[in-house]
């Protein structure tokens, strides 16, 4: 009794925990007959053996080994698919369907001319010769800089950028000298010397009807290491790079004529000769480009490139800006050569946009920005990549790289920086940082072109004499320089192309899973439904059921008392 009179209920502290201890045991003797109700009935082979009463010791351990075993291995096979998935999910694969080569844009055509200069504009020869006198007198007295300040000689250094062969020995010879700052004048002083197109073009046809070449809309000029080359069927300067990022102070791509019917991710919207770039004809009576070209003496200086002769030519997609590299095809004097083209294409589904880019190994256009260009590809990204690493490690680009900054275009003397950067740009000379911003994968939907060359003689010099003489008449081509000729069209009307596709997508990761599992275990999706029905809603509803009449029996026993 309390103070109030009230009686002291005591719980009885044993029995409760008799009652929770009863309950327990009682609990997991459930759970067991859920799991003995769940082996004996489950539709996973050999788990039934494991509980049947009937079987002995060693042969219910025999089963239980084998499924043991059956699982383990399955979930290795499991792991096994799910790295396949995860690492390489992609396949290229030929296409069943050929490609006619109407569906494709005939390639860009850069010509680099090996004349560099007119001389009639400025004399490469004579200003070498009146040079090297300073450079001696330079090197007897280092404290006259009389001729780094001079103008003259600023010119002569531009200029032998492109027409001396042997830059680097080039260098070395006046590496001595005080270094002159970038200079923005040094694209127009190589620009403003230049020959014309028109100046080493006798004819050109397109697909047989002759025509003229315009500067504003059938060819743009463009800066090369090489110097000013000439581009034919290329996108216009302001579909490839990005106008504001690249100054405009001395334009290095002036190809101005704009596309139509066509863009670089989806091919041609509509077919006839008004599209552009011009797209691809099939085997004709004539080539698709034919161009003579003219080598006038009068467009050779004695030191000027001397080693070189004819015209490099160029091929590649239009919408690369056109560069020059080690792989070009030659056009020399009294040859025609004839070239055949090939593409070849690697299209990509737009199931992979879901995958990273790495893995897939590639970029869609919308999917890496560059900053000078409006189109990704991977020519485009190397170029950017390289003219930001040059400026990083020299402080100035060479002259044909679109920069941002107008005054930051290297003199000569930073020659031996500019080939140092190129040469530690390859793949695995660079730090980590550079090369992961640098990561120029393909663009996914590609046409790559390439081409056969095929040389024969080409004595139009002499017919035109031999013509001349039959006419009675004194033939202007008599002295006048040699002739030759390039010819180009597709090599076949068809070509095989290539798909990137999904090697393992969901679907087919879940069907080898399901494969697996059923080989192993004769596992299914019902059999998971099973799985988690006796693991949760049989065992709580068995459970809910155990403890809903335990308190009926306790009811009953208080009312006995």
């Amino acid at each position: 009794m309390d103070e109030d009179g009230g009686a002291v209920i005591v719980p009885d502290l044993h029995g409760n925990i008799a009652i929770r201890k009863a309950r327990k045991k009682r609990q997991k003797l459930l759970a067991r007959e859920i799991f003995y109700d769940y082996a004996n009935n489950t539709t996973l082979h050999g788990l039934s053996y494991t509980t049947k009463k009937e079987l002995t010791l060693i042969e219910k351990t025999f089963w239980l080994v084998t499924f043991i075993a059956s699982l383990c291995i399955c979930a290795y096979q499991i792991q096994n698919v799910f790295i396949k998935w995860k690492t390489s999910p992609v396949i290229v694969s030929f296409s069943e369907h050929l490609v006619p080569v109407s569906k494709v844009p005939f390639p860009a055509v850069t010509i680099c001319p090996q004349v560099k200069i007119r001389p009639w504009l400025y004399n490469y020869t004579t200003a070498n010769i009146k040079y090297n006198k300073f450079r001696s007198k330079f090197e007897d007295n280092p404290e006259n800089t009389t001729l780094v300040d001079d103008d003259d000689f600023n010119v002569y250094e531009d200029i032998s950028m492109v027409c001396n062969p042997k830059k680097e020995e080039f260098y070395y010879e006046y590496q001595n000298m005080p270094r002159n700052q970038p200079n923005f004048s040094t694209v127009d002083n190589i620009v403003q010397t230049a020959p014309k197109l028109d100046d080493l073009l006798w004819t050109w046809s397109w697909r047989g009807v002759k025509s003229y070449f315009d500067s504003d809309e059938d060819y743009g000029e463009v800066l090369t290491s090489e110097g000013v080359c000439f581009t034919i069927n290329t996108l216009a300067a302001d579909e490839i790079l990005r106008r504001e990022n690249v100054h405009v102070e001395h334009p290095h791509f002036t190809a101005r004529k704009p596309t139509k019917h066509w863009d670089v991710e989806h091919g041609f919207s509509a077919y006839g000769p008004d599209t552009y770039p011009a797209q691809g004809k099939d085997e004709g009576a004539t080539p698709d480009l034919s161009i003579t070209f003219w080598d006038f003496p009068d467009y050779h200086d004695a030191l000027c490139n001397n080693l070189n002769s004819g015209f490099k030519i160029y091929i590649h997609h239009p919408a690369d800006l056109p560069r020059s590299s080690l792989y070009y095809y030659a056009v020399l004097n009294k040859q025609v050569s004839s070239m055949a083209l090939s593409f070849s294409i690697l299209n990509t589904s737009e199931t992979l946009r879901n995958y990273d880019p790495e893995i897939r190994q590639c970029y869609f256009n919308d999917e890496r920005y560059l900053r000078y260009f409006k189109i990704y590809t991977a020519s485009n990204c190397k170029i950017e990549c390289l003219t930001n690493y040059t400026y990083a490690r020299c402080g100035c680009v060479a002259f044909y790289m679109p920069f941002a900054t107008k005054n930051a275009t290297c003199k000569l003397r930073d020659l031996n920086c500019v080939i140092e950067a190129q040469e530690a740009f390859l793949p695995g000379h660079t730090n980590s940082t550079v090369e992961k911003s640098c990561l120029c994968l393909p663009a996914c939907n590609t046409i790559d072109y390439d081409a056969e060359i095929l040389k024969t003689d080409f004595k139009l010099k002499e017919s035109l004499v031999a013509d001349a003489k039959v006419r009675n008449r004194t033939s202007v081509f008599q002295d006048e320089g040699d002739f030759s000729k390039l010819e180009m069209y597709f090599k076949r009307s068809q070509f095989v192309s290539m798909h990137r596709s999904e090697l393992f997508g969901l679907t087919d990761f879940l069907a080898n899973i399901g494969g697996l599992l059923g080989l192993f275990l004769g596992f299914s999706f019902l059999s998971l439904v099973e799985l988690f029905y006796f693991a949760t809603l049989r065992l709580f509803c068995t459970l809910k059921k155990d403890l809903q009449e335990e308190k009926i029996q306790r009811r009953r026993t208080q009312k006995r008392k």
